[in-house]
């Protein structure tokens, strides 16, 4: 592989990772959003058959099925880093 190949298919994933951090934050925006939501419906941050329900719906859209477990385990993650968050806005520590 050239270096200018390297380069460029280095540059587009750049360019798809900037899209992702927005994404990122939004989505952690939305779940401070949530747990307001939450405190007012007096439920619990973590709903399990919610979560299993999601993670499948979700992996449903990677085509690519020698990916779906690296997905399932990403999203697990980024799942779990909401719920922290959440936890975090409703103990008053994230607002």
């Amino acid at each position: 592989m050239e270096d200018k190949e390297l380069a460029d298919l280095r540059n587009s994933v750049r360019t798809i990772d900037k899209e992702l951090a927005t994404l990122f934050e939004k989505r952690l925006a939305l779940s401070r959003s949530i747990a307001q939501c939450k405190i007012k419906a007096e439920i619990p941050v973590f709903d399990g058959k919610r979560e299993e329900k999601n993670i499948e719906e979700v992996s449903r859209l990677i085509e690519d099925m020698s990916a779906r477990p690296d997905f399932v385990r990403w999203y697990q993650m980024l799942m779990d880093i909401s719920k922290k968050v959440q936890n975090r806005f409703i103990r008053g520590e994230d607002k």
